[in-house]
């Protein structure tokens, strides 16, 4: 595909069938994921690449023990209702054939180590090290794109965090930054149009 086709193409894919992913095309994901921009060239980090249906099934119960867990103490109905309805979106990985985890290892900032040895500035905190992990998983996205495999960017399963991490035994400093479930979609997305009017949300000086 053109490069914009595959921008366009791009679209969040919750529902998979059961054909498997090559070994090729994973590794083509990964080796695109590797060239991202990153602060320092550091490359901070590192792809869990989950086949096992038993880990999917493990990860899958930390997250719902999670969601199970909260709701047993909201007092409130609505909120019940609210969660109940949302924590949907925070499981469906399970149901993909592969799961990419996403480690986000330390990154040493060294305008930050500047600005508070000379300048006093200990409120400064450097995004770049989660920025590049960003870039990363996007090229990951756009290559799944071109290849015809659908994916998703989820980050809410990571309100069972420290479950997720034991399961797929991440250790401090290093932690999970997201779960990619990778797979065929059971229905072919409709690609998404450039907007004709830029102006809502850009400035121009």
């Amino acid at each position: 595909m053109e490069f914009f086709d595959v921008v366009k193409s791009r679209r969040s894919v919750r529902k998979f069938s059961s054909g498997d992913v090559s070994g090729e095309d994973i590794k083509k994901m990964i080796q695109a994921a590797d060239i991202a921009p990153s602060g320092s060239n550091r490359k901070n980090w590192h792809f869990i690449i989950v086949r096992s249906k038993n880990v999917r099934e493990a990860l899958h119960k930390a997250v719902t023990d999670k969601i199970d867990g909260l709701l047993s103490v909201m007092g409130s109905k609505k909120a019940k209702e609210e969660f109940g309805a949302y924590s949907r979106y925070f499981t469906f990985f399970s149901g993909a054939p592969v799961v990419i985890a996403v480690v986000a290892k330390p990154y040493d900032s060294t305008t930050a180590r500047i600005l508070k040895t000379y300048d006093g500035n200990v409120s400064y905190s450097s995004s770049a090290g989660i920025q590049g992990v960003a870039a990363a998983i996007e090229n990951m996205l756009l290559t799944a794109a071109a290849l015809g495999l659908g994916a998703c960017w989820m980050t809410g399963p990571l309100i069972a965090k420290d479950g997720l991490e034991k399961v797929l035994g991440i250790k401090a400093p290093n932690e999970l930054a997201a779960l990619i479930p990778l797979g065929y979609p059971v229905k072919e997305p409709i690609p998404n149009e450039f907007p004709e009017s830029i102006e809502n949300i850009t400035t121009e000086l």
